[in-house]
Parts: C-alpha cells; structure tokens; sequence
C-alpha cells in the first residue's frame, strides 16, 4: 500500500486537487475515497478520519454532479416549466432556488418541450439525477400531470391544484383578485358594459378567473352575456384584436375590461388609443400579474399582483417536506393576490 506522506504545504493556486490525488496521498483507492465523502459505513473510523484530512490539506472540493451519480440522495430538486419564461417564471424561479440553497438543495431547472404536434414530450430531463420535482402545469388536462402522479417520485405541482390526485400542490387564489377588481371597476361602469379578456381557454389561471368573474358579478345582481368572456392567449396581439373588434361594434366606449395578463391588456389599451379613445376617462382597463410592463406603460397600468417568488418558496417547502415524510397529510397551498389601482381604471387629480 501507497504510504506516501502528505504534503501540508499550500498547492499552487493555478492547480486543483483530483480524487485521484486525495487517493494517493491517503494511501487507500479512489473508491474508498468516494465512499468517505458520501458517509458510507463500510469504511473504517480511523480510514475515513485520514481519507478526510487528506481532503482538508489538498483543499479536495468533490464533484456535485459525481456525488450524485455515486448516492442514493443527490440534494437535488428538479424544476420542470413550460417553455414560455417570461417575468412569471423568472420571479418563480428565483424565489424557489433562493429557498432551495437555504435548506441545502440544489435547484435543476429544465424546461418541458413540445413535440411537432404541439404535445408536451412526457419525458423531465435530468430525471434519474433528482430526489423530487416540482412540475408546472397550467393545463388543467395535461397528460404530464398523469405520468408524474405515477412516477413515485416526490412531486409538488405549480398552478394546478392537483391534490385530489395526491400530489401537494401550490396555486394562486384567483378568486381574490378578481373579485376585487369587479368591484372595483363596476363603481364606474355598468355591468353590462363590464368584460373578461381571457388567455388560452383550457389554461387553468383563465378557467379560474374566468369563473370568479362571473361569479363576481352574478354574486352582485348581475347576469352577464356570453361576449362579455372572451378567450384567446396570452399576449399583446390578442389583446389588440378583441379590442379592435369591440371597437369597430362601438362596444369599447364607455366600458371595462378586465384582462388575463397584463399584455392583454396593454393591448386592448392599443386598440383604444389607436380609436381615439382616452383611458381611463373613456375605458378602464385592468390586467393581471403585475409585470413591469404594468409600470412603464403610460397610463400606468391597473394590475392584479402574484407572489410568484412566494410561490417558489412554498413550493420548495412542500417538497423537502414530503421528502422527509412521504406520508404527510397531502395539501394544496392557496397563495393570496392583489389589486393594485393605478391611472388606468381611476381618473387621477392632480
């Protein structure tokens, strides 16, 4: 056996330590020295104590990745979003690897691609390195919600409640904001001139404030016809064609909109520019995120806020808990969002 002594000097600051080196130096195989660092009890106390002085010396920092080839337990979450980022995921995700790191996981993030036909690829990348996932379904019928549920690997799902079908779940409560926002915009028009401008029909946040809209106002007297909900996507362009539509049946003066997202709404308010018509004096608008378009449009817009960076937060909680405990009580955590007023839906005096 290699007794080779061990050189306490500094190493040259240009040169890293391979666990070839620590193997070396330890007299004893990399494969001991691998079982050092992953805490494995088939080495002996007084083995691993010099395997883990060498490493002190040699100032030896193991591969991540390695370490998580080589051990039942990576420390690693996966984090599997649709492929449309935007400010939503960005905050989402930053709020889930600030809370991943603090409790000593690492956050994988891949995204879930779509196949020529448009149908998500069921397969998460990465999946054989992750301890758990968190999933982002927005599809309340998404064949991915199925497949995880199967997998048996701990999973948290993001904007779907699917608790009833055993997976913790974290959502945002729609219902609030909306309700806020009819009330809100019903001080200054009918209802019947009140409208919903949705994203995609089967998306769950469109299905969730579609319904609190018109629960909002049929809980205030009102009966709403079928063209005040509209469906389209998320986007400025949709936005920009229903409100050119409404405008050309003259239907865009003297009403309310509230919209899915907020470029929905910036979109809308294009259209009425556009017509000639001034917001809010002519037509309030209100959209839904908070996004930082919200701000630098001008007037300002009227936006209902997400705790996106919370909602990662929690998600990752939620996770780390059914790790530890895989019988835990399952749970769906609603997280509370907000109207914020500004000069697009109220008249400002200065």
């Amino acid at each position: 056996m290699n007794t080779a002594a061990v050189d306490s000097s500094p190493r040259d600051a240009d040169k890293s330590s391979s666990i070839r080196d620590v193997a070396l130096a330890a007299g004893v195989s990399i494969a001991t020295v691998s079982r050092v660092i992953n805490n494995s009890p088939e080495v002996a106390p007084a083995t691993a104590a010099k395997v883990r002085e060498v490493i002190r010396q040699l100032g030896y920092v193991p591969n991540a990745l390695a370490q998580a080839l080589s051990s039942k337990g990576s420390h690693v979450i996966g984090l599997a979003l649709p492929r449309f980022h935007g400010e939503f995921m960005t905050w989402l995700l930053h709020g889930a690897d600030e809370e991943a790191t603090r409790l000593g996981y690492h956050l994988m993030m891949t995204t879930i691609a779509k196949s020529d036909e448009g149908h998500a690829r069921r397969q998460i990348v990465g999946s054989a390195l992750i301890d758990a996932l968190l999933v982002v379904i927005t599809e309340a019928e998404d064949p991915l919600a199925h497949d995880v549920a199967a997998s048996g690997v701990p999973t948290v799902i993001l904007d779907t409640d699917m608790s009833a079908q055993g997976l913790d779940s974290v959502i945002l409560d729609n219902e609030r904001g909306t309700r806020e926002s009819v009330e809100h915009l019903l001080r200054w028009v009918d209802a019947s001139r009140l409208y919903f401008v949705g994203g995609p029909r089967g998306n769950f946040d469109t299905i969730q404030r579609a319904r609190a809209f018109t629960e909002s106002v049929a809980h205030l007297g009102h009966t709403l016809s079928p063209e005040q909900v509209s469906f389209g996507d998320y986007s400025l362009d949709w936005g920009k064609e229903w409100g050119i539509r409404m405008s050309r049946h003259k239907k865009l003066e003297g009403a309310a909109v509230l919209a899915a997202n907020d470029k929905i709404a910036c979109g809308t308010i294009q259209a009425a520019t556009d017509a000639g018509l001034r917001v809010p004096d002519q037509l309030r608008v209100v959209g839904f995120n908070d996004s930082q378009i919200s701000r630098l449009v001008r007037p300002r817009l009227s936006t209902i806020s997400l705790p996106m960076a919370e909602m990662g937060d929690m998600a990752v909680r939620l996770l780390v808990r059914r790790i530890e405990n895989r019988s835990a009580e399952v749970v769906c955590s609603k997280l509370p969002t907000k109207l914020i007023v500004r000069e697009s839906s109220t008249v400002v005096n200065f």
